[in-house]
């Protein structure tokens, strides 16, 4: 993993006899779905602990080239490139039914010490309750910045280029460059224009090789355009990255 650059820690040198940031060496990593990793990535917070009563996970998730998470994250999230999630990041996972006589846990939760003198699982199945209410965790388009301590509801979507304030606890999508910010969150204002943000978004410039990005310069962003226009013919520039693929049974590392 040191050679794809997928860090643990933040800044971290390669591994030694002890471990690779929270990973200890021998560690056993019990993976619940495929993940797609990309080099140049930081996964910092460790194994992820839902809401009680949810699925625990690994600590690894599919993540995109120059992301990186303070936070730790549920293996079913999906983020796209050059994103930064800072500490305290949480999720409104653990759902209680609203369609039946009560929302106590004694409807779901058959094995629980406080219920099971009076319910059994098999009984509780019969309701058919899903603890994420259906819904699958959040993903995250390219270049979201999610601030400190902030909440994120099941099912949602953070677009491309979208900010989202410290604090925040965030209830539905959020569109392409929005800033957002509150409980609940509402878009306080956009990045830029209505014409920059479409032309950002039909630009892609997150699928060109980092080294041209930085060649060009990210401080003018009409010069920015017309140079990744440029780009779009040149096969050198386009990204062609190794990726880890995991699952619980083997780890392939693709080659472009």
């Amino acid at each position: 993993m040191w050679e794809f650059r997928l860090l643990f820690k933040v800044n971290s040198g390669p591994p030694n006899p002890i471990g690779y940031g929270w990973l200890l060496a021998e560690q056993h990593l019990s993976l619940k779905n495929e993940i797609m990793i990309e080099p140049y990535s930081g996964l910092y917070g460790g194994p992820y602990v839902p809401s009680t009563g949810g699925v625990h996970y690994c600590g690894l998730t599919s993540i995109g080239l120059l992301s990186y998470s303070y936070s730790p994250l549920p293996e079913p999230m999906k983020i796209g490139r050059y994103c930064s999630i800072s500490s305290g990041l949480t999720f409104l996972d653990s759902y209680h039914p609203l369609n039946l006589v009560t929302t106590s846990i004694i409807t779901f939760r058959g094995k629980s010490v406080l219920c099971r003198d009076f319910t059994n699982p098999e009984q509780v199945a019969k309701y058919g309750w899903d603890i994420h209410g259906g819904k699958p965790y959040p993903t995250l388009g390219h270049d979201v910045w999610i601030g400190r301590d902030c909440t994120l509801q099941m099912g949602i979507h953070l677009g491309t280029g979208s900010v989202v304030a410290a604090n925040s606890m965030v209830t539905k999508d959020v569109p392409p460059f929005a800033i957002v910010g509150g409980n609940p969150a509402k878009v306080i204002r956009y990045r830029f224009d209505e014409e920059t943000i479409a032309k950002l978004l039909e630009s892609e410039w997150w699928s060109y090789h980092p080294k041209n990005l930085c060649e060009i310069g990210f401080d003018d962003i009409p010069r920015f355009l017309d140079e990744v226009a440029r780009l779009k013919d040149d096969q050198t520039a386009k990204l062609n990255l190794p990726i880890l693929r995991m699952n619980d049974r083997e780890l392939v590392a693709e080659m472009p």
